[in-house]
């Protein structure tokens, strides 16, 4: 039976587009080239963070609808399925070093009052200055003092999840439903109009047919959109993979803490869906991550160097263990390395380029849709409601 929506990816922006389409009873088949968690979705830092609330433009909007409704549509999601994804609205911590940071930080309160709000215009969100000394706050133990010697901002709309059991929830939705098929070890080479509906080309010759397609592949889309020739508003869609690394730490915690972040450097305490002693106290903390352009050398696999982890690039580690001595001697369990999509799209305009998510369909064939980009903030969006941010927020799968 011809599905209704064709998804390549099954990656976070994927599996949530599956879920929507099924959830209207339409028919989708979702091709992975790999397995589901093989790509940039399938990490363990899981840090859901916003930009700061001060100069408010539209994207800022269509990530914070993302972080404040993603509580509840993760708890749907757990209850359709039965699997724990570990989300928890955690806070971050971020130390001040510099007198000017003092100035910034009571604007962003500000921009929080005016822009962190209810449908109502209630603000529901904040930004808190904490002073140092931190003895009875809830910086105390985690957010050493010699770092944030004008004390640390912290937010209470940051939050954290899992994004294996986040994925594991997805796919067991999609697997389970009786309108879904989901393939992996299928690789998608070409995507063709065709008539009121499209083909798609697998690498082992194959051809498939459905109503539309979604190109949600994270940064292997770039050169499957340039094969047919993508653009949006006459734009060429360009992009490339921006190559992260991270770790997982043992340390027993009581998982009360806040995010920690500074300098490109993420520690993200996780609950027990991460990890547990025996006595099912959660004993894991991700830490992360780099941003590195030059990831694949000339001539290199680059299935091979996509996930090959880099021992002499973990600057961001030591960071880290100075920022929190909580974690200075916590043994590392697990690295993990893969690589992000980055736009690159330059306006039409102002020639700038821009690294914002693409959610639209292609200018020459409207039945072919991108879920593309998203860099570091792709968790905190994935879930919105295509029908509300068909062009800017979520999957355009109508």
């Amino acid at each position: 039976m011809r599905p209704d929506l064709i998804i390549v990816g099954a990656g976070i922006f994927g599996l949530w587009a599956a879920r929507h389409v099924l959830k209207r009873g339409e028919r989708v088949l979702v091709l992975e080239k790999r397995h589901v968690g093989r790509g940039a979705s399938g990490g363990f830092l899981g840090s859901l963070m916003p930009h700061m609330p001060d100069r408010w433009n539209d994207k800022k909007q269509m990530q914070y609808e993302g972080l404040r409704s993603i509580g509840d549509a993760i708890r749907e999601l757990e209850a359709d399925t039965g699997v724990n994804c570990g989300f928890r609205r955690c806070g971050r911590l971020m130390p001040l070093g510099h007198e000017r940071m003092l100035v910034h930080l009571r604007e962003r309160i500000e921009g929080a009052r005016a822009n962190w709000t209810d449908e109502a215009g209630k603000q529901i969100f904040s930004i808190q200055l904490i002073d140092t000394p931190f003895a009875g706050t809830i910086a105390e133990g985690w957010l050493a003092e010699n770092a944030a010697p004008f004390g640390a901002a912290f937010d209470t709309l940051t939050a954290r999840v899992n994004p294996r059991g986040y994925l594991e929830a997805l796919e067991t939705y999609v697997r389970n439903h009786s309108g879904a098929e989901l393939r992996e070890d299928c690789e998608v080479v070409g995507i063709e109009a065709a008539g009121d509906g499209v083909d798609i080309i697998l690498s082992d010759g194959e051809s498939l047919a459905g109503g539309r397609a979604l190109i949600a592949n994270g940064w292997e889309a770039y050169p499957l959109i340039g094969r047919i020739g993508g653009a949006v508003k006459g734009q060429p869609i360009t992009g490339r993979g921006v190559k992260g690394q991270a770790v997982l730490l043992e340390h027993l915690h009581g998982d009360e803490a806040p995010v920690l972040y500074d300098g490109g450097s993420y520690i993200v305490p996780h609950g027990i869906a991460v990890g547990r002693d025996d006595k099912k106290r959660p004993n894991r903390i991700a830490v992360g991550s780099t941003s590195r352009d030059d990831w694949l050398p000339f001539e290199a696999d680059a299935e091979i160097e996509r996930c090959r982890f880099d021992e002499g690039d973990m600057d961001f580690l030591e960071r880290a263990r100075r920022l929190c001595p909580a974690i200075a001697a916590a043994p590392i369990t697990e690295a993990w390395a893969n690589v992000r999509p980055r736009n690159t799209i330059a306006d039409p305009v102002t020639g700038k380029v821009g690294t914002e998510a693409l959610f639209c369909r292609l200018d020459a064939a409207p039945q072919i849709s991108i879920a593309v980009g998203g860099f570091k903030i792709s968790f905190g969006m994935a879930h919105l409601d295509p029908g509300r941010f068909a062009t800017c927020g979520a999957p355009d799968i109508s």
